[in-house]
């Protein structure tokens, strides 16, 4: 089994690395190949909104770090995919990814019935796992529909893109603290038999 993991977080060795890193010493401690991406080690842009991958879906036009990772998380078994939060959100980097998997996607509609139509031209079936790390803590002290919107919108990533399973992992209250996951021993646990389970459940 190849598993990749993708850490959005702009700080170097901070929470969120941490915990994709457990992730996949999880799995790779039951036999997968893993790979670990640091998106901010790699110049990508965002979605230009060019349609240029309708002509060829699941190709981007754009000529980028970001283009041939696009290919490479259509041949991995399972997809781990770590963000921070950044006001109320995820990090640019997170975002600009999940825009440029528009290029495996085509929207129309039923020319009988008029119906909204979806092609994908990613493979589905793959397994996910989320790491999102949050300051707030859990509800939030301040403002806790703020959150809405993020819950609903990450729950969309790996349903448009077909997955066979998915799992979130939160952590809460980090705040700037980078060492936190580090000791939070119960968290690294979970994510560490959240790596495991991607293998065992094959």
């Amino acid at each position: 089994m190849n598993i990749i993991g993708i850490n959005a977080s702009p700080r170097k060795k901070a929470n969120t690395q941490t915990l994709v890193e457990k992730v996949l010493q999880g799995a790779a401690e039951k036999g997968a190949e893993t790979r670990l991406v640091n998106l901010r080690d790699l110049a990508i842009n965002g979605c230009l909104g060019c349609e240029g991958c309708k002509k060829h879906l699941g190709k981007c036009v754009q000529k980028d770090d970001l283009t041939p990772l696009l290919q490479e998380l259509t041949t991995y078994d399972a997809i781990v995919m770590g963000t921070p939060v950044y006001w109320f959100h995820v990090t640019a980097q997170f975002k600009m990814l999940v825009d440029r998997l528009y290029s495996f996607m085509a929207f129309g509609k039923n020319p009988e019935t008029g119906a909204p139509t979806i092609q994908s031209a990613f493979p589905a079936g793959k397994k996910f796992i989320f790491l999102i790390s949050r300051g707030d803590p859990d509800p939030p002290a301040l403002f806790p529909q703020f959150y809405d919107h993020l819950d609903e919108w990450l729950n969309l990533v790996p349903m448009t893109l077909g997955a066979g399973a998915y799992e979130f992992i939160h952590q809460y209250s980090a705040d700037i603290d980078r060492k936190a996951a580090l000791n939070d021993a119960p968290l690294l646990e979970k994510a560490k038999a959240a790596g495991a389970g991607l293998v065992s459940s094959t």
